[in-house]
């Protein structure tokens, strides 16, 4: 396949990777793609209004998809966290009403009823 010949061709070329890489969880590509960017970013004066109005479309919506994209990573961690947390125990009150930490350490802490 050959090579697009205008810089906005090649910009489109390089968002539409970017699009496929924040779709597939390909963040490493991602590195790449700012740099590709960056390089034709100098070399877009000169084109029509049209076609970088297209361009600036593309690429806030390739920041949305980011930005959801990260988001739920984000949100993948917090409820890692938390089943990190509750693996280790949790919190009770006793009948006093006197917060007491129970803990899975040292065996389960909790008395079992036949």
């Amino acid at each position: 396949m050959a090579e697009p010949k205008s810089p906005a061709d090649q910009m489109r070329a390089v968002l539409q990777a970017e699009r496929e890489a924040i779709r597939s969880g390909d963040f490493a590509a991602l590195e790449t793609l700012v740099r590709c960017k960056t390089d034709l970013l100098a070399r877009l004066e000169g084109e029509s209004g049209t076609a970088l109005s297209a361009l600036r479309d593309a690429a806030q919506q390739n920041g949305r998809m980011l930005a959801a994209a990260l988001e739920g990573v984000r949100a993948a961690q917090r409820r890692l966290g938390l089943i990190r947390e509750a693996a280790r125990g949790f919190q009770s009150y006793d009948s006093a009403g006197r917060a007491q930490r129970i803990s899975r350490e040292g065996g389960s802490g909790l008395e079992h009823r036949a």
